[in-house]
């Protein structure tokens, strides 16, 4: 079913809801519109703290679910504008919602942010909750980026995708081959250090942590956390890899605690070298790796995973696609394909019994 859809993201990181316009058309899939539509401070640090605590009444938890369902109605409405674009126009959104939280050994997952306000606000046909069937069929209900990217770099010999949000992951496409994984901390941790230190959201180009050599001691010590050693399929969040886990880590770690920057130094080279032990685990070397998300700004990141890597390291942008956007369009796909009715190919990626249509429809 071509035509014009919106997919809307938020995840881990918490930075906002990423809105894009897609349009699908003979099998290609063209970026119209792009924006980050922020979240006011409160609703930011009350999500932030039901990641790090998972425990709230059942009427906070419906207030959270109508505030973010408002500003994801909101970002909505402020990408039509910026595009200039009718909503009648708009085939349906698809939308994520903001995971708060991820247990597939439940097996559960909830994304708050109700679609029926969207639905109703936009009156646009919203697609949603689409992690839930592969969970019931089985599998994590994550990642699901790997089977968009098959569908976006179709005609790649060997990529490795890299989202690098709150949470980093791979996906790894070859001709024989559609794989995906968490492979632990990407920004997340950072930008709490940034927050708590430097009275900033996030390390700009990675600059802070240029300053300082990791402590490769500390690193060492986060090395050991079992989750790295498992293999796919696996996924995880910010309700593991929080700041109560890096206050455990450090806790055990010394007495002598690093300075702010050597600990967002040694955070920095904790996602890169968690990234290159997923890499090897990989069925053969990719030729090339994409990184999307926020971290695809992070120069000294992606210095250092350079410098480790015998295979060139480039970001989205060196395809046309704007490295933000990435996730969102994934949405926008998975709201297109449930209309359609087509199962998603992830049972490779998540361990599920079968393949499922993700989803459910709310009309306006």
């Amino acid at each position: 079913m071509d035509g014009l859809y919106i997919g809307l993201m938020s995840g881990t990181s918490l930075d906002g809801i990423d809105a894009a316009l897609v349009e699908f058309s003979d099998g290609n899939i063209a970026l119209k519109g792009f924006l980050t539509y922020p979240y006011p401070q409160a609703l930011q640090q009350a999500l932030n703290q039901l990641n790090e605590q998972p425990q709230a009444s059942l009427k906070s938890l419906c207030q959270l679910e109508h505030d973010v369902a408002m500003q994801f109605t909101q970002a909505t409405q402020a990408l039509l504008e910026q595009t200039g674009t009718a909503s009648k126009t708009v085939t349906a959104i698809g939308s994520h919602g903001q995971t708060v939280f991820h247990a597939p050994d439940i097996p559960m997952s909830l994304q708050i942010g109700h679609p029926a306000f969207i639905a109703k606000q936009t009156a646009v046909t919203t697609v949603a909750d689409f992690r839930i069937d592969d969970l019931a069929n089985g599998g994590q209900g994550a990642p699901l980026a790997p089977a968009f990217h098959r569908t976006l770099f179709a005609h790649t010999e060997r990529l490795a995708v890299i989202n690098i949000g709150g949470i980093a992951n791979i996906s790894y496409l070859s001709p024989s081959d559609t794989l995906g994984f968490d492979t632990g901390p990407g920004n997340g941790l950072m930008d709490d250090i940034c927050r708590q230190h430097f009275g900033c959201d996030y390390d700009a180009n990675g600059q802070l942590a240029a300053q300082t050599e990791p402590d490769n001691r500390l690193l060492a010590q986060l090395l050991t956390d079992d989750y790295f050693a498992q293999p796919a399929p696996k996924t995880t969040g910010k309700d593991y890899f929080n700041q109560a886990w890096l206050n455990r880590q450090l806790t055990s770690f010394s007495s002598e605690q690093p300075t702010p920057k050597a600990l967002l130094s040694t955070l920095n080279q904790l996602t890169v070298e968690t990234l290159i032990q997923g890499l090897k685990t990989l069925p053969e070397p990719p030729t090339e790796v994409l990184i999307c998300g926020g971290g695809a700004e992070n120069q000294t990141l992606l210095n250092r995973l350079q410098h480790s890597l015998r295979y060139p390291v480039k970001t989205t942008a060196d395809y046309g696609i704007h490295p933000h956007a990435m996730e969102a369009m994934m949405c926008a796909w998975l709201a297109q394909q449930r209309l359609l009715n087509r199962p998603i190919p992830l049972a490779s990626i998540t361990g599920a019994k079968r393949d499922s249509i993700l989803g459910g429809i709310w009309h306006a």
